[in-house]
């Protein structure tokens, strides 16, 4: 029984590893998009997508963080 518990655990490691590469991307990709939006509407500009893209990756690597933090705390527990 234990040989299948481990993998088990495996498994959800490697998903929720890649689940929060997923996420990062998704972030930046959002504020990007989200700032050149801003940028056209407004006629801003350029630099507001560098803002937008930096923005989306911060929100990304604290969402990420809390992913990995809720994660490890699963496996403690």
């Amino acid at each position: 029984m234990k040989e299948q518990n481990s993998k088990d655990s495996l498994l959800q490691t490697a998903l929720v590893i890649g689940s929060a590469g997923t996420l990062l991307a998704a972030y930046i990709l959002i504020g990007f998009f989200a700032a050149r939006w801003l940028k056209d509407l407004m006629e801003g500009p350029k630099y507001w997508l560098a803002i937008g893209t930096i923005t989306g990756m911060i929100l990304g690597i604290v969402n990420v963080a809390l992913l990995i933090k809720k994660f490890l705390g699963e496996q403690n527990g």
